[in-house]
């Protein structure tokens, strides 16, 4: 994988790999109007990252950076792979790493670009930012949206980093929405029974590879430092700003550092908020950081990933691409035979498994397997198995395969599992009473086994000629 020194190494990257329009740089767009509906509209179309710059009422050089690792060539990238990798590569690159990865702990540093501006005391303003707000209806503005939030465990002084939606609330108050089976709730909550605050960090643009470590969570216990440093193959550069005890990447855009009272001392309405199922979702009192300290490097870039429709690939593809590759995993590790794939779609609402079959229970097999790897509050809601002459990254593809090899009333099964408090389609009094129960649906969409030689043969250009195409008739299938 990828050793990025920090965000602006990684966005030089892009520019050298993919060319100069891969990031399109927007002067003058309103952090209220115009920097989410421009986000959101070029993701569709799976445009290029954007820089947004200039932004009214605001230095030049003050900065907001979206659509960091919207499509899969962006994605590619990011973790140190040629922008060329076939997307279904990506997953396996991913899948292959998790063997044999090496947690390589952060290397402490004396200073950092990080430390280009201090700001304590009068000068802490969160307003100094052109944090925008995402969506119409957001209930603030979300400086974190890809942030990571460093905690340190009390008692065996273990670094955790998280990710969780930080909204300004003043110009020295955050708050977070920490769900209560995350790591760094835990944390806290150590501190709050000792009748203490819990310190904290909040990291607001940093490189691809500390994103992903952050957003897919290490084990109990291992520092998502350690992670990221496995993944890029050497130590992350931290360093301890004076007085404080959380490492914070050296090479950060802007860490804002504080301490987090229990939610009876001090809380904030937080929300609602439009998050990545294309809902608006939780509003209700909850903690803050008490700001006593803010970070920036001279002009600071704030890296954005707001949540949007699960059907738009933008933002950051690593946590479906994360999912399917442990899957693939579990699959093999369950003894599910000639597994060809898996992918994600919706984020990882939709999980598709193509496999060569070989027995008449080998798709059933499958499809069980893949969802006895659902996370605990996750919220895979659609499982489906797909035969080997899918593309299963083509999600037209997987729909072909569902509506003409599925049996309505033979090849669907409904079971029931655990989801996460922000399903849309949860009732609101099963939520109040703590029942986070869902259906999940398995879904066989390969041949009949005991006849799929004999199924209708597919009227599809095959691979080859294609590739013949494509290379006689460059110029007109250019497209």
């Amino acid at each position: 994988m990828g050793a990025f020194r920090d965000l602006r190494h990684y966005i030089d990257h892009l520019t050298e790999a993919l060319g100069r329009g891969e990031v399109l740089r927007i002067d003058g767009a309103d952090r209220d109007l115009d920097i989410g509906g421009i986000t959101e509209l070029l993701a569709e179309r799976e445009g290029p990252a954007l820089m947004f710059d200039n932004i009214p009422g605001f230095p030049a050089g003050y900065r907001v950076f979206t659509n960091f690792m919207g499509t899969p060539a962006r994605t590619a990238v990011a973790l140190g792979l040629p922008h060329d990798t076939p997307a279904l590569d990506i997953v396996r690159a991913w899948k292959d790493l998790s063997k044999r990865i090496e947690p390589v702990p952060p290397v402490e540093v004396a200073t950092g670009p990080v430390l280009e501006n201090v700001l304590v005391g009068e000068d802490v303003d969160l307003g100094i930012f052109p944090t925008p707000r995402w969506h119409d209806r957001d209930g603030g503005r979300y400086i974190g949206t890809a942030c990571m939030v460093i905690t340190r465990d009390p008692d065996s002084g273990w670094v955790n980093v998280g990710t969780y939606r930080a909204c300004v609330q003043g110009r020295d108050r955050l708050s977070l929405w920490m769900l209560g089976n995350r790591h760094a709730k835990a944390i806290a909550e150590k501190y709050w029974a000792r009748g203490q605050t819990c310190p904290i960090a909040v990291v607001v643009g940093q490189d691809p590879i500390l994103s992903t470590a952050a957003a897919i969570a290490a084990p109990s216990g291992m520092s998502e430092y350690d992670l990221a440093g496995g993944l890029r193959g050497e130590g992350v550069e931290v360093l301890y700003a004076p007085g404080s005890e959380l490492p914070i990447p050296a090479h950060a855009e802007i860490v804002i550092e504080g301490e987090l009272p229990p939610v009876e001392e001090e809380s904030v309405l937080e929300g609602p908020f439009g998050e990545w199922t294309g809902y608006y979702t939780h509003s209700g009192q909850e903690t803050v950081v008490r700001v006593t300290r803010i970070l920036h490097r001279d002009d600071p870039i704030i890296l954005g990933a707001p949540p949007m429709l699960p059907t738009i690939p933008a933002g950051d593809q690593a946590v479906p691409l994360y999912s399917a590759s442990l899957t693939w995993d579990h699959l093999e590790a369950s003894g599910v035979q000639n597994v060809k794939g898996v992918w994600a779609y919706a984020r990882q609402l939709l999980m598709v498994v193509s496999i060569e079959q070989t027995g008449a229970g080998d798709a059933m097999h499958a499809l069980l397997a893949a969802a006895g790897r659902k996370r605990t509050g996750g919220m895979e809601r659609y499982f489906v198995v797909v035969d080997e002459d899918i593309d299963i990254t083509d999600i037209n593809h997987v729909l072909w395969a569902m509506f003409t090899r599925v049996h309505p009333t033979e090849s669907i099964q409904v079971l029931r599992a655990p989801t996460t408090a922000i399903d849309p389609r949860l009732a609101p009094d099963r939520l109040a009473a703590g029942d986070l129960s869902m259906g999940i649906v398995l879904i066989d969409a390969c041949k009949p086994f005991a006849w799929k030689d004999r199924y209708p043969p597919a009227n599809r250009v095959d691979q080859a000629t294609r590739e013949r195409l494509r290379e006689r008739w460059a110029g007109v299938l250019a497209l």
